[in-house]
């Protein structure tokens, strides 16, 4: 595994935007202000994720890429009361679409948002149809992480989280 470290990732490109140095990175992670962690394994030419950091604005996401170095699967976390909270996770279909990168579009795209008191919005858009379902109740107790140190990003990017609205299809990478 290798992390390398930027100011943003261009999903046109396919290629970091801005190179930083882990001293770099780093300052900024302390500073508050935003840089992108990119994680690549050994023997695979497109990065396995990256995680995206701006403490200014209490965010963190981490997003899971494919073979195609498309989003596959985005977890987004809100800093509230000194900790993580997973808000927002985003699922994406691209069906058999070859479109590389920030090329391609899903056909499917399904988002599940959720509140610290329980309650969650589920909305899915195919081909641009639009539905739409909420619950409350939800147990979201496993949605709380700490707020990482630099570089120290394991319990962030668990692929396997708990889902409180019950199965959820996985999708690419």
């Amino acid at each position: 595994m290798t992390w390398i470290y930027c100011e943003e990732w261009n999903e046109l490109t396919e290629r970091p935007m801005g190179p930083l140095t882990v001293a770099e990175a780093q300052a900024r992670h302390v500073g508050g202000e935003l840089y992108t962690a990119i994680l690549y394994t050994e023997d695979e030419p497109h990065p396995e994720l990256r995680v995206e950091v701006r403490w200014e604005t209490d965010y963190a996401a981490v997003i899971f890429m494919d073979e195609l170095a498309r989003d596959a699967l985005d977890y987004t976390f809100s800093v509230i009361d000194g900790s993580l909270f997973l808000e927002e996770v985003t699922i994406y279909d691209y069906g058999d679409a070859k479109e590389r990168g920030g090329y391609a579009s899903a056909e499917r795209v399904e988002t599940y948002t959720f509140a610290p008191d329980g309650v969650g919005t589920r909305t899915v858009d195919v081909d641009d149809e639009v539905t739409e379902e909420s619950r409350d109740g939800l147990d979201v107790s496993l949605h709380w992480e700490p707020v990482p140190e630099f570089g120290a990003y394991d319990s962030l990017i668990r692929r396997d989280r708990d889902r409180p609205w019950g199965a959820v299809r996985r999708s690419g990478g």
